[in-house]
C-alpha cells in the first residue's frame, strides 16, 4: 500500500532492483567481516549490549551535529567575512567523518540481523551515508591543501552532503518508526499485576519450555531442577520466540541471533539483544501455576 509519501518511498526502495543487488552484496560483504565466530565480541559491542542501548543512533548524533556545524561556521564565515572560522569549520567535518565511520560499524552491525524488506531500505539508508561521508571527506581534503581557510567550492560539497544526511536520516526514521527495527519487542508488556491462573503443574515437564498466553502476554514457562520459572516469551532484540530456543547455563537462548537472557531476572547475558525480557513471579496454588509481573 502507498497511502502516504512514507510509504510510497518505502514501495520504490523495495522494488528497486538496483537497491536489491546493493543489499545483496552488502549482505554478503557484512556477513563475511562480522559473522564469523572469532568477530562475535566485537558485533555484540557494536550492538550496544555492554551498554543496554543500541550503539548506532547514539554515534549517529556526532556527524549530524558536526556537520549542522560545519554548515553554519561555513555560512557565517563566507557570507559575513570570517575567515578566522575555517579552523573550526574543518574540525567539525573531521569530527563528523570520524563519527560517520564509527556509526556506519555499528549500524552494519544491527543491519546483518534484520530481515530483506528492512535489509533494502538499510541498505538505502547506508548508501545516501556513504555518499554523504564521501563528500564531507573531499571537503576536508580541499580545505586542508587550502591550509583551512573558508571556500565556496569546499561549502558546497559540504552542503551536499548534508542533504544527502539528511535523506538518510529520513529513512533511518522509517526503519524505526515504520518498520519497527531494533525496537524492544517487549517495550508494551503489561501485567499481570496480581497472581493470575497460567497452566497446571502437570502440564510441565523437566526442562521443557512451554509457551502461554496469560491476560493476553506471551510467557515462557519451563521447569529446571523442580523449580518453576516464567519470563517473556518473546526476544527483544528481534521478536524471537523463545520457547523454540534452549537453556544454556540458567539463561535462555534466542533461536535466531542466540541472545541469552537470565532465567532468574530476565537481564540480558548475552547479545546482540540490549533489552531484559520481562519476568514473572511464581506461585502454586492447588497444583495450579500462578503468575505476576515481576516490577
Amino acid at each position: 500500500m502507498e497511502r502516504d509519501f512514507t510509504e510510497r518511498i518505502s514501495a520504490r526502495v523495495l522494488k528497486s532492483g538496483s537497491i536489491r543487488k546493493i543489499s545483496a552484496f552488502l549482505n554478503r560483504l557484512v556477513h563475511r567481516l562480522l559473522g564469523a565466530p572469532a568477530m562475535r565480541r566485537l558485533k555484540i559491542f557494536l550492538n550496544g549490549t555492554w551498554i543496554g542501548h543500541p550503539l548506532h543512533p547514539m554515534l549517529k548524533d556526532i556527524p549530524i551535529g558536526a556537520w549542522t556545524l560545519t554548515i553554519l561556521l561555513d555560512l557565517i564565515g563566507l557570507s559575513f567575512g570570517f575567515p578566522q572560522l575555517g579552523l573550526a569549520s574543518s574540525i567539525t567535518v573531521g569530527v563528523g567523518v570520524a563519527g560517520a565511520l564509527a556509526a556506519a560499524a555499528a549500524g552494519l552491525a544491527d543491519w546483518m540481523d534484520v530481515n530483506p524488506p528492512e535489509k533494502a531500505i538499510g541498505a538505502f539508508h547506508a548508501s545516501l551515508n556513504i555518499g554523504a561521508t564521501i563528500f564531507f571527506l573531499v571537503s576536508f581534503l580541499m580545505r586542508w591543501g587550502r591550509h583551512w581557510q573558508l571556500g565556496w567550492e569546499a561549502f558546497a560539497l559540504a552542503l551536499a552532503g548534508y542533504l544527502l544526511v539528511s535523506c538518510g536520516g529520513y529513512l533511518g526514521g522509517i526503519l524505526v518508526f515504520h518498520l519497527g527495527a531494533m525496537i524492544n519487542r517487549n517495550a508494551y508488556r503489561s501485567g499481570p499485576a496480581d497472581f493470575t491462573p497460567a497452566v497446571l503443574t502437570a502440564e510441565l515437564a523437566e526442562g521443557d519450555l512451554k509457551r502461554v498466553l496469560v491476560e493476553e502476554q506471551p510467557v515462557l514457562l519451563f521447569k529446571l531442577n523442580g523449580k518453576i520459572q516464567a519470563v517473556g516469551a518473546v526476544c527483544s532484540h528481534y521478536g524471537a520466540p523463545l520457547n523454540q530456543g534452549r537453556v544454556v547455563e540458567n539463561t535462555i537462548e534466542c533461536p535466531w541471533h542466540l541472545s541469552r537472557f537470565a532465567i532468574q531476572d530476565g537481564r540480558v547475558v548475552q547479545g546482540p539483544a540490549c533489552a531484559a525480557v520481562p519476568v514473572y513471579d511464581c506461585q502454586i496454588v492447588n497444583d495450579q501455576l500462578q503468575i505476576k509481573l515481576r516490577r
